[in-house]
């Protein structure tokens, strides 16, 4: 029997708009062009302006947390938010552009 592969699926609306506004409380120019869930995580694209597409995996759990007003779980999302997938901040580039 083969096995089952599942493929991502769109995440509800309401978890589309939670995300954008939760990038708009950074006051980061950007969008959020997709979110998928994917087993335990929802992987979101972000469209940043100046820094192109970024992919983030958040953890369902705290994205879940975070709609229920818990504090913790939304400072985990703004954090990775602000990462720039291991290639350092670009909050920092953009700390260092401002210096020049």
């Amino acid at each position: 029997m083969p096995a089952r592969v599942s493929e991502p699926k769109p995440a509800p609306t309401k978890m589309v708009n939670f995300l954008s506004e939760v990038l708009l409380d950074l006051r980061v120019k950007g969008r959020v062009v997709s979110v998928e869930v994917e087993d335990a995580s929802y992987m979101v694209t972000l469209d940043l302006e100046d820094h192109g597409e970024r992919v983030h995996l958040l953890s369902a759990w705290d994205v879940n947390r975070s709609m229920r007003g818990d504090p913790a779980a939304l400072q985990a999302i703004r954090a990775d938010f602000l990462r720039d997938n291991g290639h350092g901040s670009w909050r920092e580039e953009r700390s260092d552009a401002g210096a020049r």
